[in-house]
């Protein structure tokens, strides 16, 4: 009986300290979104392959914008310290760009601490996981943006590799150690690791914002499932809608969320917007016109849910999509009615650009505009100038090489702000946004 307990005692802390001889060597990449940059007439279908030590892998899809968490494995048959990886996109027949030089995204990963680098590496200004063809600035017709994670023998499903477990951390490697906060400071174990802090050491997390985007490193955790990166700036907004009414539709239309997610991305931005996607959208009583004492309500009641410590005050912003508004006892198509909130007329919209193709472009340019003001963009002589609006004003054509949303001139036509090159009156609206100051 002693020889058998003792055998007993040695199978059951055998697997904490060594990996068996028959334990494959398991790679696997996870494709958690993908979305062609370009917004076009039609919808794309492409094609991902992926290239891992001599074995190809390709995945077919359509769609603009898709959060696919698709998990692909790959054994590895030997033991390597470094293993190459490709990724590919073709539309079809021809190359999509998640790189903007050849389009080939090339990753070289360390197997035993599970990093990366080459085209993507941590601290990647435009987010580690992630590619885009548009990282350098410029928009062409087949640029798209790919969000990954690589695993590497990760047997327990902690995102830790086997050899950090047994060589770093001295945690068992085969009882999973997800969501474990071992130094208290409010942060997982596998997200300090992804990123590079040490899980067994505190940190200020509530303090550390190091992308400068108004998300301190416990809302960057928070949003993780979401595709936050606390080295990559990110822009996260609610939305709600009024309900329709007598056939008009107050909504976002699903390519206007397209192009404002390009504008941004190409400025190495993530916006998200939430209109249903992370919580059902709520869907808010018509009435005509709102006031600033209704749109409060709203507020509180819509997006606070009466909660004033919901954990959504400080990460996200807030727009709600009504009927129409007044603002100096006149029609608008959008205002600020709080710090972190705004608020656009969708009728005045559909009303003044009545073709559809106008209407997603219009709603676009004015979310924007108003997302411009929660982000720092009000004090220039060219910001919301009245003078600007029609060609008989002679400051519609002085500012007229301010190409920005938020000059009342572009203000229904055009989904950008200015980067300040344009010449005379120009001003650097990318240079001057703030993201931090919705959240102070």
């Amino acid at each position: 009986m002693k020889k058998i307990a003792i055998i007993i005692a040695i199978l059951l802390i055998l697997p904490s300290w060594v990996r068996g001889d028959s334990e494959e060597n398991i790679l696997k990449i996870t494709i958690e979104r993908i979305r062609k940059v370009y917004v076009g007439d039609e919808v794309p279908t492409f094609s991902i392959v992926i290239n891992v030590d001599g074995q190809r892998w390709e995945g077919k899809y359509e769609g603009q914008d898709i959060i696919i968490r698709e998990k692909i494995e790959f054994k590895i048959k030997e033991d390597k310290d470094k293993i190459n990886i490709s990724i590919e996109i073709f539309e079809e027949g021809k190359r999509g760009y998640i790189t903007p030089d050849d389009g080939i995204l090339n990753i070289e990963l360390d197997t035993k601490r599970g990093d990366w680098n080459k085209d993507d590496f941590l601290g990647d200004i435009d987010a580690y996981g992630h590619a885009g063809g548009c990282s350098d600035g410029k928009i062409d017709e087949y640029d798209y943006e790919i969000w990954f994670d690589i695993i590497y023998n990760d047997y327990d499903n902690d995102r830790l590799t086997y050899w950090e477990e047994e060589n770093i951390y001295h945690t068992n490697p085969y009882v999973s150690d997800y969501g474990i906060d071992y130094d208290g400071d409010g942060v997982a174990i596998e997200w300090e690791d992804k990123y590079g802090y040490d899980p067994f050491n505190i940190e200020n997390h509530a303090n550390i914002d190091t992308d400068n985007d108004g998300l301190s490193n416990l809302e960057e955790y928070m949003m993780s499932e979401w595709l936050s990166d606390p080295f990559r700036r990110d822009i996260y907004i609610e939305v709600d809608c009024m309900e329709e009414y007598n056939g008009i539709k107050h909504i976002m239309p699903e390519k206007s969320i397209q192009l404002l997610y390009s504008a941004f991305s190409k400025k190495n931005i993530m916006l998200f917007i939430d209109n249903g996607i992370i919580e059902e959208m709520d869907i808010i009583p018509y009435k005509e016109t709102l006031n600033f004492d209704e749109l409060n309500e709203i507020y509180q009641k819509y997006f606070l849910h009466n909660d004033p410590s919901n954990p959504r005050k400080g990460v996200f912003h807030y727009a709600i999509i009504c009927h129409e508004i007044e603002f100096w006892r006149r029609p608008a198509g959008g205002m600020n009615f709080k710090r972190d909130a705004f608020v656009l007329g969708s009728y005045y919209i559909q009303k003044w650009r009545p073709t559809e193709s106008k209407q997603i472009i219009a709603h676009a340019s004015l979310f924007m505009h108003e997302l411009g003001h929660q982000l720092g963009l009000n004090n220039y002589i060219g910001i919301d100038n009245e003078h600007t609006r029609f060609p008989w004003q002679l400051q519609y054509w002085l500012f007229r090489n301010y190409k920005s949303c938020m000059n009342y001139r572009y203000s229904f036509s055009l989904v950008d702000y200015s980067d300040g090159t344009h010449g005379f009156l120009d001003y650097d609206d990318w240079g001057n946004i703030n993201l931090s100051r919705f959240s102070s």
